[in-house]
């Protein structure tokens, strides 16, 4: 007879039916997509409960049931998916597209045998699929369809039961697959091509000297010929995170393969008789007894003891990895590797399969376990469950930001989750853990996203950053407090309604103004205790407020620019004390009832309040006082146009009296520029953010994160330690209401991790990730781990960034200081137009628009020359480019 058969014809797949595979040997299969949980998501709890529902679920099977489990994973070049005009996503592309990336699916099979065997212990069909062996068909029933109809019914029956137990573990669901998904995955099967979707066999199958090949690729099967010594729900991995036993055969084998995990269901009482047979014969041959003999017979008795005392259930199971590669050399490289991981698994033994490789091929199509040839090891449920699996790697989010998963494969992380409470964060990392080049990370990515950003910083962490993303703009987007030419703010300043001009107090602004004018009047300053407004305080600045501003509307002045009196601290303040004045002149018979019963009324109020004090203490903020140009600027800064914002606070730091006011001008401006974008995302991150909370801007930053939330925005705290959150006045607030913790490496400070687990409620599982963190500085990549968790879910999360994003966010010295003389290299000039310090556009004498040269820097040419000679070695300390060297093109200097 020929050797050579179609494969069509070969196939174990009798028929496509009713969402079934109907199989050639009569037995009916179903099958189902599996939604697995993130790896390290399980605690060791969890992987205990899952074995015990893993057992539950193969109780009601029938016997000769088949359970099948195929993980493929396979290989895929990693495409980038760009923005047009975006530099740093540019380069992330360049920097991994190509590399490959190991995707994952998995799949769980059902298959019952045919109905009329089912009161009899089925028979294995031959090693070889019964179709391509010449002697199969006498092997096989001589009809094995009579009653294939009840048993499509019942594997539907019994189907149903099992997915409902599945579901119960936690993060697991199935999808059943209908009938062109099912042909789909057998033509994906025997292509061994999952990254596309063939419609047929495109492939040849040649079996020749023990070699395998599959079209191109040539295949070695590695089976699991003995258990280890030991078995266990769960293990740790080599980071010491709770993992599957065989965890070293799933994403951990970096190599495309297929993992096959089948159980064949006894019926126990049956597989006990057959036991004590098997005892009798190997017992029977007494002095020609071998050592395996008696080993068989010690293995049995201890079987059956254990499944009679523990009602336990009574399985064979098989495991077997598949691995294919056109490359010899990298195929038996998987191999040795794969042998490895085997034997790492508590001493399991494999073999590499020679002449069962074909058979192992065609009984490892999904749903075909039933006809795995000899490689079965008779054991007990929860034994064989430990070889099971059911976790798979990080999914991506539909948006966000680009992280890397453990492997250090890109995935989209979205840290503005809206199904979470709030968007809120707090990052945690002890000095020298890198936080501000994780989070320039996410600046710089947020930017190119179009995501509006504040910045509150102290001593200059993020002004390399926001000079490389705004440019020109600098200027205008970065603002180092001087308190010789300080901002000018005013708070005071709101908006007007647009047909009467007329100024509106909203509740928010003014709540805001009593916080600062408390900030300003009773903060503690030089050490002093905080104090805070009283009710009577409150209520007569809140009257205050509110009739400064109706005197404003009412003025006959309104809406004229030239002459208008505008509100800012020096107009309060003015308004006032000439109320104040007039309250206290004497009485004049000319007085209306009104105007006397409120001189009465202000009289009694006044005893309440030590307005003296008040107008000493505000005077610092007007003309004449130490800070009279912060808060009467004639119009307040308008930032909306800018979509990232750095504050750097570093030299009003130790002024205790400014500091607080400041802050809370600044985060007041982002708070209005929140409210003018509603739709947009917007972020306020604060870098050591605890020492601003004192005087009134703790209740600010308090009430901004309980409800910034509501204005489609996130604030989030940096900071070196939870000591400094919890000492907060605040701190149980912010954490309360942050529920995204981003924790950097703690190695140099373990012993705080305890309070940092109490303080966050950390699950122990969480402070394994923690400590599990790694990074490396080297030939293979230069990256670093941190741990995010979100709402419940914890994951490590891998930085690795392009070398052009890596110079942008460096805080070295010697590279931040070269690239921006790069920077000044490659920049040019462009006319612009002339605008005043309010931003009216000026004119020439002949009513001509006034045009400026503006420097503009270009960002691209100067980080990619950076990148150039930082790889020649050209960026040493004290090195700066010359204009000598930059008169070559770009590049020329490094090849030269």
């Amino acid at each position: 007879m020929s050797k050579t058969k179609p494969l069509i014809t070969a196939s174990p797949v009798h028929q496509f039916l009713d969402n079934c595979l109907v199989l050639r040997d009569g037995r009916v299969a179903i099958g189902f997509e599996l939604r697995n949980p993130e790896m390290e998501s399980w605690s060791g709890e969890t992987y205990e409960q899952a074995l015990s529902t893993f057992q539950s679920a193969l109780r009601p099977l029938p016997a000769g049931s088949v359970l099948q489990k195929t993980d493929v994973y396979y290989e895929r070049p990693y495409l980038h998916p760009t923005k047009p005009g975006a530099y740093i996503d540019q380069r992330r592309a360049a920097f991994h597209d190509g590399n490959l990336v190991l995707f994952h699916k998995s799949y769980l099979f059902l298959s019952i045998p045919p109905q009329k065997q089912a009161k009899q212990q089925p028979k294995r069909v031959n090693p070889l699929n019964a179709l391509i062996n010449q002697a199969a068909s006498a092997l096989l029933p001589d009809n094995p369809f009579p009653g294939i109809q009840l048993s499509l019914e019942r594997i539907e029956r019994v189907g149903m039961e099992l997915v409902q137990t599945m579901r119960s573990l936690p993060g697991l669901d199935l999808e059943r697959l209908r009938d062109e998904h099912l042909m789909q995955l057998v033509h994906q099967y025997f292509n061994l091509e999952f990254s596309t979707t063939p419609t047929s066999f495109e492939r040849e199958i040649l079996n020749e000297g023990g070699i395998v090949s599959v079209g191109e690729k040539q295949l070695n099967i590695v089976s699991l010929s003995g258990q280890g010594t030991e078995t266990f729900s769960h293990v740790t991995n080599s980071y010491g995170v709770a993992s599957p036993l065989v965890y070293p055969l799933t994403h951990f084998l970096q190599a495309p393969h297929i993992l096959t995990q089948s159980l064949y269901v006894h019926d126990t009482r049956e597989q006990l008789k057959s036991f004590t047979r098997d005892k009798k014969l190997n017992s029977s041959l007494s002095t020609f007894a071998t050592a395996d003999n008696h080993l068989r017979v010690a293995e049995l008795e201890e079987l059956e003891a254990e499944a009679v005392a523990d009602n336990k259930l009574l399985v064979d199971m098989h495991l077997s990895v598949l691995l294919w590669d056109s490359n010899a050399e990298r195929r038996m490289e998987a191999v040795q590797k794969t042998t490895a991981a085997i034997r790492a698994m508590l001493g399991a033994e494999p073999v590499v399969e020679s002449h069962l490789t074909l058979p192992l091929l065609m009984a490892s199509m999904p749903g075909n376990g039933a006809q795995l040839p000899e490689r079965w090891l008779p054991t007990l449920a929860d034994r064989a469950g430990s070889y099971w699996h059911w976790t798979t790697t990080y999914r991506s989010t539909k948006s966000g930001e680009y992280l890397a998963d453990r492997s250090r494969n890109l995935v989209l992380v979205n840290l503005f989750d809206t199904n979470q409470d709030n968007q809120n964060t707090l990052t945690i990392g002890p000095s020298g853990t890198g936080k501000s080049f994780t989070m320039g990370n996410f600046i710089a990515q947020r930017y190119e996203n179009k995501a509006r950003q504040i910045i509150i910083d102290v001593g200059g962490t993020y002004e390399g950053v926001a000079r490389s993303l705004t440019g020109a703009d600098f200027e205008n987007c970065y603002f180092k407090y001087d308190p010789q030419n300080p901002i000018e703010f005013n708070p005071f300043f709101m908006m007007r309604d647009p047909e009467t001009n007329r100024w509106i107090l909203g509740d928010d602004k003014l709540n805001f103004l009593l916080e600062l004018l408390q900030a300003i009047w009773k903060g503690g300053g030089n050490g002093g205790k905080e104090e805070t407004l009283d009710k009577a305080e409150r209520t007569l600045l809140t009257r205050f407020l509110r009739n400064f501003y109706r005197s404003l509307n009412e003025d006959p002045q309104l809406g004229h620019d030239a002459i208008e009196r505008f509100p800012r601290m020096q107009t309060f303040v003015d308004f006032i004390r000439d109320y104040h004045n007039r309250m206290h002149t004497p009485a004049s018979p000319d007085f209306s009832p009104a105007e006397l019963a409120e001189r009465k009324q202000y009289a009694k109020d006044i005893q309440f309040i030590d307005m003296d004090q008040f107008f000493l203490v505000l005077s610092e903020y007007c003309k004449g006082g130490r800070y009279e140009k912060v808060l009467n600027a004639v119009r307040d800064r308008d930032l909306s146009e800018y979509r990232l914002i750095v504050f750097d606070m570093v030299n009003i730091k130790t002024d205790p009296t400014l500091y607080p006011v400041v802050a809370m001008l600044i985060t007041e401006l982002a708070m209005d520029l929140f409210r003018k974008y509603p739709r947009d995302i917007k972020y306020i991150l604060m870098d050591e953010a605890w020492s601003m909370m004192t005087g009134g801007l703790k209740n600010f930053i308090e009430l901004m994160y309980r409800t910034i939330r509501k204005l489609n925005g996130s604030i989030g705290i940096i900071t070196q330690g939870i000591q400094e959150i919890e000492s907060s006045p605040i701190g149980s607030a912010i954490i309360n209401n942050t529920s995204t913790r981003i924790i950097l490496s703690h190695a140099a400070v373990p012993g705080v991790l305890p309070q940092l687990q109490r303080a966050l409620s950390f699950t122990s599982h969480d402070i394994d990730l923690i400590r599990s963190l790694r990074k490396a500085n080297g030939p293979d990549g230069n990256y670093r781990e941190f741990f995010i968790k979100q709402g419940d879910r914890g994951r490590v999360y891998t930085l690795e960034v392009s070398p052009e994003l890596a110079a942008i966010l460096s805080s070295t010295p010697t590279d931040r200081d070269y690239l921006q003389a790069l920077v000044e290299m490659y920049q040019f000039e462009e006319r612009v137009p002339e605008r005043d310090e309010q931003g009216k556009l000026l004119l020439n004498e002949d009513g001509t628009q006034r045009f400026v040269l503006r420097k503009v820097p270009r960002l691209a040419p100067a980080v990619d020359e950076f990148v150039l000679r930082k790889k020649a070695g050209l960026v040493t300390q004290g090195s700066i480019p010359t204009s000598l060297e930059m008169s070559a093109p770009l590049g020329e200097a490094v090849l030269a």
